[in-house]
C-alpha cells in the first residue's frame, strides 16, 4: 500500500467532522459524468466571465460575430447549453447547430428546420436559391416580424470548411437600415481562430471573442466539491487538499479531465470500503491511466506521494477502469 507523508495525510479534527463520508448512496447521484446536465455548472471566473460576454453579445442585437473558444473539455458545449436556456424565446428566435460537419447548403437546411419547429427535408426545398429565399422569408416572418432577434450557436466550429464560414458570415448581412436581424456564435477548439485568421472578411466581423481557460487550482477543488454537493452529498464533501494538488496536476485544470479522474477515484475509494476523497486514491487511478498511455504526466508526482508499493494497490484496484473504455 503506498504511503503519504504524515503532513499530507493530516486532516484536522475539526475538518474530519465537518466532512460527510463517501458512500454507494452518498451521493446518491454521479457526480463526474460528461453530461450537459446545467445543474452540475461551476462558474469559475473565466466561465462566468464567457458566459456574460455572449449574453451581451446576444442581446445586444447589432454585433454581429461572437467567437468562442476553449481546449477539448474545458466546458464550451456546457457554456452553450445555458446560454441557449438563457436567451429568452419571447426575444430571441434561437438555432443550435451541433453537426458541424454539414456544408453550408445542409447548415441551412438544418437552421430552417429550428426556426420552423418542423424537420425540412432535401426535397422540400432542392437547392440552395429555395433556401436562402426560406431563410430570408423566415428571418421576415418569424424574426422582425415579431420583433425577435435570431441567435444561431454553432458547435464544434474548427470543422466548418473555409467556404462555409464565408458563407455563413453572409447570412449575418441580411438586414434592415435600422436592424440587424442574426447574430452568429461561433465555438470551437483553438485552431478555430486559425481558420478565421485565413478569412480576413469574417475575422474582421468577429465583434467579440473569449477563450475558455483551465480552472486554477483553487477552483479545481472548489468544482470537486460543487459537484459532489449539486449530486446530493450528505455533509461537506470530504476532499482533502493534496488530492486536489494531483487533480490539478494531472488534468491541467480541464473539467473533463477532472471528472475521469474523480470517477475513477470515487470508484476506487468505494470499492476499498473506504470514506474520503484522499490523495493515495488519486495517485493510483493517475498512475494507472499513465501506465495505460491514457493521461501524460504533466510533472513528477509530489516528493511521498509514490512509493515502491504503489503496484499492490494498482493490483488491488482493477475495478478502476484504465480510460481506455
Amino acid at each position: 500500500m503506498s504511503q503519504l507523508d504524515p503532513e499530507t495525510r493530516q486532516v484536522s479534527a475539526a475538518d474530519a467532522a465537518e466532512m460527510g463520508e463517501l458512500g454507494p448512496d452518498n451521493p446518491p447521484r454521479p457526480a463526474f459524468e460528461n453530461t450537459r446536465d446545467t445543474r452540475f455548472y461551476f462558474p469559475s471566473a473565466a466561465h462566468r466571465e464567457a458566459l456574460s460576454r455572449l449574453l451581451f453579445l446576444a442581446q445586444d442585437r447589432n454585433m454581429g460575430i461572437g467567437l468562442l473558444t476553449g481546449e477539448i473539455g474545458a466546458g464550451k458545449t456546457l457554456l452553450r447549453t445555458l446560454l441557449y436556456a438563457q436567451l429568452s424565446s419571447a426575444d430571441h428566435l434561437r438555432v443550435n447547430i451541433e453537426n458541424s460537419l454539414l456544408d453550408f447548403d445542409g447548415l441551412l437546411l438544418e437552421m430552417l428546420s429550428q426556426m420552423r419547429g418542423a424537420r425540412m427535408h432535401s426535397a422540400d426545398l432542392p437547392d440552395r436559391y429555395s433556401r436562402l429565399a426560406a431563410f430570408k422569408r423566415n428571418l421576415a416572418e418569424e424574426v422582425a416580424g415579431q420583433d425577435k432577434h435570431l441567435i444561431v450557436l454553432v458547435d464544434e466550429a474548427q470543422q466548418l470548411g473555409l467556404d462555409t464560414l464565408e458563407a455563413l458570415k453572409a447570412l449575418t448581412n441580411i438586414a434592415s437600415e435600422r436592424q440587424n436581424f442574426m447574430t452568429l456564435i461561433l465555438i470551437g477548439q483553438p485552431e478555430l481562430r486559425e481558420r478565421l485568421a485565413r478569412l480576413p472578411q469574417v475575422d474582421q466581423r468577429v465583434s467579440l471573442r473569449f477563450h475558455l481557460g483551465a480552472l486554477t487550482a483553487a477552483e479545481t477543488g472548489d468544482y470537486v466539491r460543487h459537484r459532489l454537493k449539486a449530486a446530493g452529498l450528505i455533509g461537506e464533501p470530504p476532499l482533502e487538499s493534496a488530492a486536489v494538488t494531483l487533480l490539478h496536476q494531472a488534468s491541467l485544470g480541464i473539467p473533463r479531465e477532472i471528472n475521469r479522474l474523480c470517477k475513477l477515484a470515487l470508484e476506487h475509494v468505494l470499492n476499498q470500503g473506504r470514506s474520503r476523497l484522499d490523495a493515495a486514491a488519486v495517485q493510483v487511478v493517475v498512475a494507472d491511466l499513465h501506465r495505460h498511455g491514457a493521461i501524460a504526466m504533466a510533472q513528477e508526482p509530489a516528493s511521498g506521494l509514490l512509493d515502491d508499493g504503489l503496484d499492490g494497490d494498482m493490483n488491488a484496484a482493477h475495478a478502476v477502469r484504465t480510460g481506455s473504455q
